[in-house]
């Protein structure tokens, strides 16, 4: 439940573990169901706009997609039972994943016949249908324990968020631009640092949101924010920094309670100018799908580069089929790939990238023999013949959660997936239904919403990461607690 709103007379919060959600009045509720409703349709209208496929039956499974993954976070604006709506958002990531590429025939789809697209659109409504059904039929109650009510620290100023911000800036700045760590050092900070950064993004932008932040501290959180995106985006890859971005807005409305329209216009105009540019660069610095980062020196002339092809894009000559399978936005041409050749050709795989789970687990100090973090990816890309184990080393392929249970079990593995996806979250959310924000439940919710973004990896990699992200974050908290218990 949403904490109550804080009297206008008393004094903003000194720091920054007093933050508490206000609670929305059934008119406020109204408002703000409106506008996502007013988004949802002039985004529909417009996809279908911009779409010159015919109107014909995946034209308008894929609006079907689009429209079911929209549900979800249409009911919780206008309920607001709960302060984070991660398994909305996990929903609402099906639309850019598997509708939009079918209502707009991307180039990767136009691989597979009408036939193969409409299975895995039939699999995708399987799986949101499930993980709808399991979310909205348990039944939880709110977790009682320490861990889900009390407070994780005291007297938390908004610097060490800042910090946080700051601090993953720097880490994305310095690798790989000035430093490449071993695999397995590499696997265990990438998920550190998205851990602190993402929950340090979300914190501050709720405070932003609530106006409890001066303007120096927005000028350099909006800088470090704009870094991130700008490195995390200089391979030609967009959905990692697009990712930070959209945090950084999530945690805005949650503090305002209300849509940021002219800076999140801006931002999506700048991401569709490069999305529109990145396959003419691709083809000007990949080469053979290996993914090219520039110096960073080189940097303002090739955003330079990226933005004229985005405003004034060539036309692509013909593309090798290998380099369109490996487009990350899109993971309905993955889904058709896998669906046409399991069981036809290649046998279900039997949960064998699922027994990889466990041993992600494992610290490598106790196994230095440890698999790679995306071990589940290369076995994926190497069985179904889009990687060798040579270019494992350079390129990683998103294959996304429902490819992956497909490849598995086939469309009872799908399924399966959404059930168990929606009972988990729905226990989630029950337990945390009170946690004050700064709880170590709360902080958890944080990255589980950051997570929700995360469907392009399996499910090895997103429970790895998500587990040492929350190590991390969970560690420091206890420590910092611990620490001032002992000063007093």
């Amino acid at each position: 439940m949403a904490s109550p709103s804080r009297p206008t007379d008393l004094e903003p919060p000194r720091f920054a573990d007093e933050i508490a959600f206000t609670e929305p009045s059934e008119h406020d509720r109204r408002i703000l169901y409106r506008q996502l409703l007013l988004v949802a349709a002039g985004a529909l209208a417009l996809l279908a706009w911009s779409s010159d496929v015919e109107r014909g039956y995946n034209y308008y499974l894929g609006l079907t997609i689009c429209l079911v993954a929209m549900v979800p976070i249409l009911t919780w604006a206008r309920k607001m039972e709960h302060n984070y709506p991660f398994f909305e958002i996990f929903i609402a990531t099906n639309i850019t994943s598997y509708g939009v590429p079918l209502i707009m025939e991307s180039e990767s789809l136009r691989l597979f016949d009408e036939s193969s697209r409409s299975d895995a659109a039939h699999a995708v409504m399987l799986f949101m249908v499930c993980a709808l059904a399991a979310y909205y039929a348990a039944r939880t109650e709110s977790g009682r324990k320490p861990f889900w009510r009390e407070p994780a620290f005291r007297r938390l100023g908004y610097g060490w968020l800042t910090g946080g911000v700051v601090l993953t800036t720097l880490y994305t700045l310095i690798v790989p631009f000035f430093w490449v760590p071993e695999s397995g050092v590499a696997n265990i900070l990438r998920a550190v640092m998205f851990g602190v950064g993402m929950t340090s993004t979300f914190i501050i932008a709720i405070a932003w949101g609530q106006k409890l932040l001066v303007p120096s501290v927005k000028t350099m959180v909006a800088v470090c924010l704009a870094l991130q995106f700008l490195l995390q985006s200089a391979s030609l890859v967009l959905r990692a920094g697009t990712s930070v971005v959209l945090l950084g807005f999530v945690g805005y409305f949650f503090g305002a309670r209300r849509i940021p329209y002219l800076p999140l216009t801006l931002a999506l105009i700048v991401m569709a100018v490069l999305n529109h540019g990145k396959y003419d660069m691709r083809d000007r610095y990949w080469e053979e799908n290996i993914q090219h980062t520039p110096e960073l020196v080189e940097l303002p002339s090739f955003y330079g580069e990226w933005i004229e092809a985005g405003l004034h894009p060539k036309v692509r000559a013909e593309v090798h089929s290998s380099s369109l399978l490996l487009e990350r936005n899109s993971l309905l041409h993955i889904l058709c790939l896998v669906m046409h050749q399991s069981p036809a050709f290649k046998a279900f795989l039997d949960g064998e990238t699922y027994l990889q789970i466990p041993g992600q687990f494992v610290p490598r100090l106790f196994w230095p023999e440890k698999p790679r973090g995306h071990i589940s990816t290369y076995t994926l890309g190497i069985y179904y013949g889009l990687q060798d184990e040579e270019s494992t080393y350079t390129t990683t392929i998103a294959f996304g959660l429902v490819p992956e249970a497909y490849a598995n079990y086939g469309l009872w593995g799908v399924a399966g997936l959404g059930l168990v996806a929606g009972f988990a979250f729905k226990k989630i959310v029950g337990w945390s239904r009170r946690s004050p924000v700064f709880s170590f439940a709360g902080l958890l919710l944080i990255l589980l919403t950051a997570w929700s973004f995360q469907t392009e990896l399996p499910l090895s990699a997103w429970l790895s990461s998500l587990f040492q992200g929350a190590i991390s974050i969970l560690a420091f908290s206890f420590v910092f607690r611990r620490v001032q218990e002992t000063v007093g």
